[in-house]
This record gives structure tokens, sequence and C-alpha cells, in this order.
């Protein structure tokens, strides 16, 4: 096996364990058929969520906000981050409806509509950065489904309609690999995107990517990246900016910032020792990066957390 065929399995191998570690952590947390007015409405979530429109046409959107609803139909997937209020609806513009008033909306037969809604389990480490590399929310329109997909999301269909015994079993089984899947083309499909996500797509960038997330507080030079990368640094700066939209050390920055995120929500670790874990010398240096790309203070940002 020559250096460079080892080093790809290599990266390979680590974007494995990252998908492994989400998929661990996927379960099923709504499944109904709908009717009337309904709404489903979740606020400031604390989990990743994904929700596949099985029956009828539904509305998704954000409460509160200038983005214009989007309507999906039956076999459309939805993916939405931590922290990203929205809403699932009958109407364009919907209630307010508390999750204890939807057995009232419900219908077992699935009559008029359906849906089903899956969770990713909040955990430290590499499933919460590599969440962080996906944009708020992203949604796969049945006609763009990898056809492995959009298996998937039909036998879900097929499961839900049927009720046959035992059918909930099933389609709560089939969560982990829903979300490896939708993953895989999300993460193949990666140069429509922007930012670091885009360099999973890269064989070269791949393996930058994950060392950065696995040791965000090294000295990343671009030296060291552009070795990483078996590229010349002139080279490899090139690939950065064409493939991500960023320079090496603005790609960096992003990894340090998301994972900064990730800490500041989901810990009460003091600004010292986050900026120990970033490669800062100082809670100062660090308040001082983090208010420059998230324009406010680490602590305003706890306090005041808003994705």
């Amino acid at each position: 096996m020559t250096k460079t065929t080892e080093h790809t399995t290599q990266t390979t191998e680590a974007l494995n364990e990252l998908l492994e570690q989400v998929a661990q952590g996927t379960e099923l947390h709504f499944e109904s058929g709908l009717c009337g007015d309904w709404t489903l409405m979740v606020k400031r979530p604390e989990k990743v969520a994904f929700h596949v429109v099985t029956k009828g046409d539904c509305w998704f959107g954000f409460p509160d906000s200038s983005v214009a609803p989007v309507k999906l139909s039956a076999s459309d997937i939805i993916f939405v981050n931590k922290g990203v209020s929205h809403f699932l609806s009958e109407t364009q513009i919907p209630s307010d409806i508390n999750e204890s008033d939807i057995p009232q909306y419900c219908q077992p037969d699935h009559q008029q509509y359906g849906v089903v809604c899956y969770d990713v389990k909040s955990a430290p480490g590499a499933n919460d950065t590599l969440f962080q590399l996906l944009p708020p929310w992203l949604i796969l329109k049945q006609a763009d489904q990898y056809q492995q997909l959009s298996h998937i999301i039909e036998m879900i269909r097929f499961e839900t309609t049927q009720q046959a015994p035992g059918y909930h079993t099933v389609i709560s089984r089939l969560s982990d690999v829903l979300t490896l899947n939708l993953l895989r083309q999300v993460i193949d499909q990666g140069e429509s995107l922007n930012g670091p996500l885009a360099a999973l797509n890269d064989r070269q960038l791949r393996s930058v990517v994950i060392a950065i997330i696995d040791e965000p507080g090294a000295d990343w030079s671009v030296e060291h990246l552009a070795e990483l990368a078996y590229l010349s640094v002139s080279a490899f700066a090139e690939r950065c900016i064409k493939k991500t939209g960023l320079t090496p050390k603005k790609l960096v920055d992003q990894l340090r910032l998301q994972r900064a995120r990730m800490l500041l929500n989901g810990s009460q670790l003091p600004l010292d020792l986050i900026a120990e874990q970033l490669g800062y010398q100082s809670a100062t240096a660090f308040s001082r990066f983090f208010k420059k790309y998230a324009g406010l203070s680490p602590a305003d940002y706890r306090q005041n957390y808003h994705p």
C-alpha cells in the first residue's frame, strides 16, 4: 500500500467513524397521521431533527421569520439543526400548537396527512461537530434523492400506511439507516455548499477537516495543512478557496468557531479552558476571536444562545 493510498484509507475510516457515531444516536420521536388545521411547532430544539412527509402536502417554515414557508409533498425529507425553531403545518400561516395538543389532530389510519419525526440525541464530540458543518436546515425533495435514500423513505411510508403489527419498531429501526444515507448524500453533494462541509467531499481536503475537528487547538499553520493534504502550500490554498470559499486560515477559524459554539452551548466549562482547547493562550484572546465571527461575546452567547 502506498503512502497516499494509506492516507486516503485512514481519512475514509475517520469519516466513517463520524457517521457511525451520528447513527448510534438516532431515535424515533413522533409518528402519526394528522387531520384538520394541524401544526407541529418546535421551539429551539435541543436535538437535531429529521422529518419525513409520509402522506399529503404540508408547509415547512420558521416562526417569526421573513423566510417564506416551503411546500412539501409525500416522500420529501427535512433536516433541521439543533436550536432552530421550525414548524410543519397544514397551513402556510400556522397556529401556535403545543405538543400536548397534538393528539386531537392525530388520525391512526392516516386518512389525510402523515409525518414521521426522528431526533438525534445530543452528544459531545465528533457527531455534534459534524452537524455543525451543516446548514441550519436542508430539504431533500423526492426527485433529488439518491435511489438508496428514496427506497428507505418509501419503506417508512409503506409501514406507516399499512400499520402492520410491529410497524413502529420497523420505522424506529430504520432511523439509523435513514440518517446515514441522508448524510452520505449531503456530503457527496458538498460542492454545492460552502465552507467546511464542502471540504468533506474533496479527497485531499477531507483529511484536513477531520484532523482539525479531532484537534482544534493544534498549531494549524498553512504549511502543516498543506502537508496533510499532500499538496504544495500554494496548491493547497488555491484548492481550499475553490472548494470551500475560505482561505486556509478562515477554514481553521470556522471549525474552531463551531467547536466553541458547541462547548459554550453544551457545557459549563470556563472560558479559559475553552480557550485552551481551541489553541488560544487566554480567555481574552478567545473572546476577541469569538466576537469577531459571532458578533457577540462568548458570555453573551452562552446566556442568550441563538443558532
